[in-house]
């Protein structure tokens, strides 16, 4: 096989291990970002990726890295959805990762071959090139493999804050990574890489450090919903035993109506039956049959019922499965919060209303809308809404974790009001 031959073939295997290594690194990114539909954004985005995850880095050259940031920032905007500081912070976390990798590989592998061999050598250089970048796809395979469960933990829980607190360690890779190429010394660049390596596992542990995080947040929804699931089950316990208490004592309540109405007592025997009725009333109801949201609204409806809130409910969401049940409980919880607060504030019972409509449809779509009246200003800054708490820490906080939701879920957030309502409307889908 003639030399010609050779390096060609080492080139075709070294194209395909670098789409290899596209992929995964977009994979990566899929499960932060939410990729626009269709088969044109997953071909850039293969192309793009690749170019960012295998552009050759040396050192002193600041070009190829200044162009794998501008490329890399352009494909994030670009072909996905969702919020600009996860995108932000994709660059942040992961440029460091791709381009330590990217150089010492290169590096190490130049230092070697010149080692052994010189540049005239372009069989050795191919055939050494293509062995050593087979590095590169195994790495990013490797990684998916670990760090996927943890990326797809972060996306699905991250706030805003905690987005920030990551963007903060992962800087300082970041900065040190350009610094570490821009002062590289000219022939001992070795020096530097104790300094990349570095960057590449500070960024690394970053992601587990955000993984344990999401754990914590994650684990203090679950004890919310835990405890809204125990209170509704405390109540649906403390409603049986009423009732049957007042079936133990059924026909002695019959012979006092009984003997009230063989009077002609008819409005004490009104009365005494208004009065009996109201334990014949369960204070859980059926509302859908998920239990989380059922215990969230049979606990936000006992207390819209000691309140006197005309209330309507129109739940149908039984078959809905792509929405998590935490999701679904900051919806509603923090909603009709709001809702109930602003109703309690209406001197005139009369006009406490309230209105909940909710349903998935067959075509994949859930729709949220809740209406309440209302007579209490309503203020806005910089888009979030501000309330007349005295806690200022608390203002908009419930709005902003519904925005965080509707965000992951690429949906919409609709939130009108004039003088005596208020509405909030939620597509996802």
């Amino acid at each position: 096989m003639s030399s010609s031959v050779i390096i060609f073939l080492c080139y075709r295997l070294t194209n395909i291990m670098q789409f290899i290594t596209g992929y995964f690194f977009m994979k990566c990114m899929d499960c932060m970002m939410k990729k626009r539909k269709g088969r044109l954004p997953f071909l850039l985005g293969l192309v793009l990726y690749t170019i960012v995850s295998t552009l050759v880095i040396f050192p002193k050259d600041m070009t190829n890295i200044s162009f794998s940031l501008l490329l890399f920032a352009l494909t994030n905007f670009m072909l996905y959805r969702g919020k600009w500081l996860i995108k932000l912070s994709m660059i942040l976390i992961f440029l460091p990762i791709a381009a330590s990798a990217n150089l010492l590989y290169i590096d190490i592998g130049g230092h070697i071959f010149m080692h052994f061999f010189t540049e005239k050598d372009e069989v050795a250089n191919a055939i050494l090139s293509s062995t050593f970048f087979i590095i590169l796809p195994v790495f990013w395979i490797i990684f998916y493999h670990f760090f996927s469960p943890s990326l797809k933990k972060i996306q699905n829980i991250f706030t805003d804050k905690a987005w920030i607190i990551v963007d903060i360690i992962s800087l300082a890779s970041f900065s040190a990574l350009f610094s570490c190429i821009y002062l590289a010394p000219e022939y001992k660049t070795y020096f530097i890489w104790p300094c990349i390596l570095a960057c590449l596992i500070t960024n690394m542990g970053s992601i587990r450090l955000a993984a344990y995080l999401a754990d914590g947040l994650h684990a203090d929804l679950e004890r919310k919903n835990l405890q809204l699931q125990k209170n509704y089950y405390e109540e649906l316990e403390h409603s049986q035993n009423q009732i049957r208490k007042f079936r133990h004592d059924m026909n002695n309540h019959l012979s006092v109506v009984g003997n009230l109405l063989n009077d002609g007592n008819l409005s004490e025997a009104k009365e005494y039956f208004s009065s009996i009725s109201g334990y014949m009333q369960t204070t859980n109801r059926k509302f859908c049959q998920n239990s989380v949201v059922n215990a969230v609204i049979n606990a936000k409806y006992q207390i819209m019922t000691n309140t006197s809130i005309d209330t309507f409910i129109n739940i149908d969401i039984d078959k809905m499965l792509f929405i998590d049940d935490i999701s679904l409980c900051t919806i509603f919880a923090n909603t009709l919060d709001n809702a109930i607060e602003a109703c309690c504030k209406i001197d005139d019972i009369a006009k406490r209303k309230l209105e909940l409509r909710c349903r998935y449809t067959e075509n994949g779509y859930f729709s949220f809308e809740l209406m309440n009246s209302k007579i209490n200003e309503i203020h806005e800054k910089k888009g979030r809404f501000l309330s007349d708490k005295e806690d200022q820490d608390s203002h908009g906080i419930g709005i902003s974790s519904i925005k965080e939701i509707v965000n992951k879920y690429a949906g919409t957030l609709n939130i009108s009001y004039d003088k005596e309502w208020f509405k909030v409307v939620i597509l996802i889908g």
